[in-house]
């Protein structure tokens, strides 16, 4: 229930933030709303939840596991949605509507590399599973391809970002490519992320990736204070993609800590 509250708002902020086209904002949260109770519905009338067939071990096994995630799903929601209220505060609602314009915009990675992972870490886990040290570090030799594969694709936005953002928003929102630029290499980072920690999840590190992920949280919420109100959006833009580049190396670094492949800076 919590993800869905938290989609919510990091799909359309404005909600919480504006009153421009309050009716359509509440019809998407009416359509979330009743998508959810409709499936919970469905859960329950075809009996594909049957508790009587699950063994207490699996439930221990699941709650070890998952509990340790809330701490994440609350640190996701404080780099993802919470810093639209410090923008808003500092910089007022007229100067941050450029600011929600392009985020939501680049939303789109988002999706695409959720996409890209669901369908990548089964077969990552099922590689990891036979143990073979050849095969793990092509894994990771792979791994370095599509991070360098995506930092080159971050470069486009910072010089034809701005082109983008009027040819899909229209040309009322005239925007610096560096802003434009942060933003989505914030994202890129953000899918980068995903792609590694993969690994911590493989180990069931659980609670490492709530830390990391509420650390990198309440970083963002300091610095997002500080930067918008010397540097306005500009700032919003460069904290934004600090956090996110933060949440990225402090998971490598974890990962490089007990990684169950052998890197290459290890000498394996």
């Amino acid at each position: 229930m919590l993800r869905y509250i938290f989609f919510i708002i990091y799909i359309n902020p404005a909600i919480y933030i504006t009153r421009q086209n309050r009716r359509e904002n509440l019809r998407l949260t009416d359509n979330f709303c009743g998508f959810f109770l409709c499936s919970i519905f469905i859960i329950i009338k075809n009996n594909w939840l049957v508790l009587s067939q699950i063994s207490i071990s699996t439930i221990k096994d699941i709650l070890k596991v998952g509990l340790p995630l809330v701490p994440h799903s609350v640190g996701i929601f404080i780099l993802v949605g919470a810093d639209k209220f410090i923008i808003s505060g500092i910089l007022g609602l007229t100067a941050i509507s450029s600011y929600l314009v392009i985020f939501q915009i680049s939303t789109v990675f988002i999706f695409v590399f959720d996409a890209i992972n669901k369908s990548y870490y089964p077969w990552l886990f099922e590689k990891l599973n036979k143990n073979n040290k050849s095969t793990k570090n092509k894994l990771w030799l792979l791994t370095y391809a599509y991070f360098v594969f995506l930092l080159a694709i971050s470069i486009f936005f910072f010089f034809h970002g701005s082109e983008l953002i009027m040819f899909i928003a229209g040309k009322n929102y005239v925007i610096n490519n560096s802003i434009v630029g942060l933003i989505f290499l914030g994202q890129i980072f953000g899918g980068m992320y995903l792609m590694i920690n993969n690994y911590l999840f493989y180990e069931k590190k659980t609670i490492l990736i709530s830390t990391i992920t509420v650390i990198s949280g309440v970083i963002h919420l300091l610095l997002i204070s500080l930067f918008s109100y010397y540097w306005g959006i500009t700032g919003a833009a460069l904290s934004f993609c600090l956090s996110k580049c933060i949440q990225f190396l402090l998971t490598w670094l974890n990962v490089y800590k007990i990684t169950v492949i052998p890197m290459p800076i290890k000498g394996g």
